[in-house]
């Protein structure tokens, strides 16, 4: 149970580790360059294939949540409430 654990706290670290870098070199083209190379990775053409399965898309994730990208257009934000104002504001 404590290597499963281990396993999985060190795949977020390089995932973490992973997404810190790609936004250090690549700034807000960050998320796109996470989000190509996990495409990638699910063809079967990754540059990176040392990494574990579905680590791209960990990374994706992550640099999405530092960034506020949540994979949703604008147009979904606003249909959902999201991306309304308040009255009182």
């Amino acid at each position: 149970m404590f290597g499963i654990l281990k396993r999985y706290l060190e795949r977020r670290k390089l995932a973490a580790g992973d997404a810190a870098a790609l936004m250090s070199r690549y700034g807000a083209d960050a998320y796109r360059e996470a989000r190509d190379r996990a495409r990638e990775a699910r063809q079967g053409s990754a540059i990176d294939s040392n990494r574990p399965e579905g680590h791209w898309d960990s990374v994706r994730r992550i640099i999405g949540q530092r960034t506020r990208r949540d994979g949703s257009d604008t147009a979904s934000r606003y249909a959902s409430g999201a991306g309304r104002r308040s009255r009182a504001e």
